[in-house]
């Protein structure tokens, strides 16, 4: 897991004002923004202090659970009978120190069982975490996610626009219709409207994520990154980027690496420690059928001056209760504890392989439209657009290839923004970190490219 020391330091110089940003906001990287999740988080934060509960309830398993005890008995002023009138008696006293002695060893089950409780919260706690880092994931991609579209529709908006002021200075030379310019100015309000709606979900989007991080309300951040500037990686649980230079990627089988990432999830492991803690406790309840001894030295002085030593020992005769109910009771709850965890194995397994599936598939449909030139402006647009101002189609044929264009881009932000979203799944379903699974993308500069060129043209 990340150093939580390190969302002290997330937020260092602010980013220089961006297209759509009124001021300028602090930049928070998707490391950054799992750092200081692990680290502000409510919830994990509460969860954390349970386990100094079960490290104390682990120190009160060690601790023997009996004291010794000492009674002491003296009659200093007695009644002497007449048949022993003129007698010269003692004093009658007498003190017992008694000890109880555990004859089956229960002290070593009541320590296996608080050690075994104490991985489960600790595990307990990184499954928290590990989810914690899933969710924060999830909830960065889609402020990307959100803030691509609100660009997008502000780049449509831009372009209808300028299209609509152009076909005004034509209407007024005579060279366009006012039907023409009418329609400009509808796809104008449309686009407006639309980019007043992506901004508004791309700043529900930022909340979400603020309250996920616990971030002050007056705090203005921007999430750095985007997600047509990633390399999605396969989920094999090797980072290529990283590996030393000749070694290949994992050639692991799908079943074993599936298999391999399901046992070593942190709600397994807390059902194995869980399996174990009511295995102790089977071990206890059985151990605690042998009753308890109570032993120690007896020291009397009765009233005739005669003194006594010895022994004195007391246990349970198991006759109305032979610990048996007990043990029955642990015995079944140590299965329950099998089949929960049998059960659990299966989830994790499953949802390991669902969420591979997933990532796989949609990382595959990613590369296949960056293969076909996703990024790219067509060259039949740009023709349109040069074929518009040289006055030789109409606008309505612009207008469709714009919203052709638009259509295009959004199945392409649709696109990253499940394989990104696949990702988060498989972080959660597998414990894979972000950073097995992204890598950023060499820079690709293409003449026209960009939101912007569905307007370059003047």
């Amino acid at each position: 897991m990340p150093d939580h020391a390190a969302a002290h330091i997330a937020f260092q110089e602010p980013l220089p004002a961006a297209e759509g940003l009124p001021d300028a906001s602090l930049p928070l990287s998707l490391e950054q923004a799992v750092d200081a999740s692990l680290a502000q988080n409510p919830d994990l934060v509460a969860l954390r202090g349970t386990e100094p509960v079960s490290r104390a309830a682990l120190g009160v398993a060690r601790a023997y659970p009996f004291n010794p005890f000492v009674q002491l008995q003296a009659t200093p002023f007695e009644h002497a009978p007449s048949a022993v009138v003129g007698a010269n008696p003692g004093l009658y006293n007498y003190v017992l120190l008694m000890h109880t002695m555990e004859l089956a060893h229960q002290s070593r089950y009541r320590e296996r069982a608080g050690v075994s409780d104490l991985q489960r919260v600790r595990w307990t706690v990184r499954q928290a975490e590990l989810l914690n880092m899933a969710q924060t994931e999830r909830l960065f991609f889609t402020a990307l996610y959100q803030r691509g579209l609100r660009d997008l529709a502000r780049a449509l908006a831009d372009s209808n626009a300028e299209l609509a002021s152009t076909l005004t200075r034509q209407l007024e030379k005579g060279q366009a219709s006012a039907a023409d310019v009418a329609v400009a100015k509808l796809d104008r309000q449309s686009t407006e409207r639309q980019v007043y709606l992506a901004d508004a979900n791309y700043q529900t989007a930022l909340l979400d994520l603020r309250r996920q991080l616990n971030l002050p309300s007056g705090m203005d951040f921007a999430p750095v990154g985007d997600l047509t500037a990633w390399r999605w990686l396969p989920a094999t649980g090797r980072n290529p980027v990283s590996a030393p230079v000749g070694v290949g990627p994992a050639r692991a089988a799908p079943s074993e690496t599936i298999a391999e990432f399901a046992a070593a999830r942190p709600d397994v492991m807390a059902a194995r420690a869980d399996l174990a803690t009511a295995r102790a406790n089977a071990g206890l309840a059985n151990a605690a059928r042998v009753p308890n001894l109570q032993i120690g030295p007896y020291y009397q002085r009765d009233d005739f001056g005669t003194t006594y030593y010895g022994f004195r020992s007391q246990f349970d005769v198991p006759v109305a209760n032979n610990g048996r109910p007990l043990l029955r009771q642990r015995e079944a709850e140590l299965s329950q504890r099998q089949l929960t965890l049998r059960q659990i194995e299966r989830r994790a397994r499953l949802e390991a392989e669902a969420a591979i599936e997933r990532y796989e598939r949609a990382r595959q449909l990613v590369e296949q439209i960056a293969g076909d030139g996703g990024n790219d402006v067509p060259d039949e647009l740009r023709r349109l657009e040069e074929l518009f101002h040289e006055r030789e189609i109409e606008v309505q044929r612009i207008v469709l290839a714009r919203n052709s264009m638009f259509l295009v881009r959004r199945a392409q932000l649709d696109a990253l923004n499940e394989v990104a979203q696949a990702a988060a799944a498989v972080t959660a379903a597998t414990g894979l970190p972000p950073t097995a699974l992204v890598a950023p993308r060499a820079p690709r500069v293409v003449p026209g490219s960009g939101p912007g060129a569905m307007h370059n043209a003047k």
